[in-house]
């Protein structure tokens, strides 16, 4: 059974949750290696969470050429799957839940979208949001991964500063998601951002060592302890594979040095400070710029 509630429908029985914390994870925008989508279901799994929401018509919103329906078969039987948005609900020991939400970018009617969002956020009584994601950025893998974010309030800001998350000065385009942050403090939700910062060389479709450090940071600010150990074989072989292209490749060999002294150089700076002004080698700067070109265009 299920209840209509906007474009939304949720999953029977309807719980009601204590003080709960939104967390989101949106793909495809800011979800390179998988590290926001792999760290929620990650978290899905070890709070024990279960389906409570989901778009009732997700046609609406989605182009189903470019998120593609994938057909199973189960015992002889073909199931097709449709791309969807899904909210998973889940008890908090603290006193508070979690609200766990794997969000599809829309292609259309974002505003409705959006405000769909913010009206489920509402009749949940939503007290917290933060969206987790990672980026491509000029880092070596190398070194532990940068992290930049935001938060609405102080209290947030410091949670973010204890996890060594810098702020983020970004201006420029953006999601329409990107309203549920400007427009939850109306409510009175305190909002938050992290984004991992991933090596624009070492594309991967799962990024294992991104999703240990999220988990790690996730643990930092929420008091969890989701253990990342299960992750070990998968981040060691991950490395390995990185560290064979690089052998096999000198100009990338050189370029990760650059960045490897321009992560140092910029390592003793408070958040605060912002993002290293080094320059890079003409030719690094083209390959990145590169790698942003072909991202722009998926």
């Amino acid at each position: 059974m299920t209840q209509q509630f906007g474009p939304f429908e949720l999953i029977e029985p309807v719980p009601a949750p204590r003080k709960p914390r939104l967390v989101m994870a949106l793909q495809p925008w800011i979800d390179v290696g998988s590290v926001g989508s792999m760290a929620l279901t990650f978290m899905e799994e070890a709070l024990g969470a279960r389906p409570l929401a989901q778009l009732n018509r997700p046609g609406v919103f989605y182009d189903f050429t470019r998120y593609r329906p994938v057909l199973r078969r189960i015992e002889g039987q073909r199931h097709v799957t449709v791309p969807n948005t899904i909210m998973h609900y889940a008890e908090g020991k603290d006193g508070r839940d979690w609200l766990l939400l794997h969000t599809l970018e829309p292609h259309s009617h974002g505003e409705d979208f959006v405000e769909g969002l913010i009206t489920l956020m509402k009749r949940l009584e939503v007290s917290e949001y933060l969206m987790i994601g990672s980026m491509y950025a000029p880092v070596p893998h190398t070194r532990p991964p940068l992290v930049s974010g935001g938060a609405s309030s102080e209290t947030m800001r410091e949670r973010l500063r204890l996890g060594g998350v810098r702020e983020s000065g970004y201006e420029g385009p953006t999601t329409i998601l990107a309203r549920l942050g400007t427009s939850a403090p109306a409510l009175a939700i305190e909002t938050a951002t992290m984004i991992v910062q991933l090596p624009a060389y070492a594309q991967l479709e799962r990024d294992y060592r991104g999703l240990g450090h999220m988990l790690g940071l996730l643990n930092g600010f929420y008091g969890l302890s989701l253990d990342p150990a299960p992750l070990a074989e998968q981040v060691s072989e991950e490395t390995r594979v990185i560290e064979q292209t690089v052998d096999e490749n000198p100009q990338l060999k050189a370029w990760i040095g650059e960045l490897e002294r321009m992560y140092d150089a910029d390592h003793d700076k408070s958040p605060e400070e912002g993002p290293p002004a080094a320059p890079l080698s003409p030719e690094l700067e083209s390959f990145l710029r590169d790698v942003e070109g072909r991202l722009g265009e998926n």
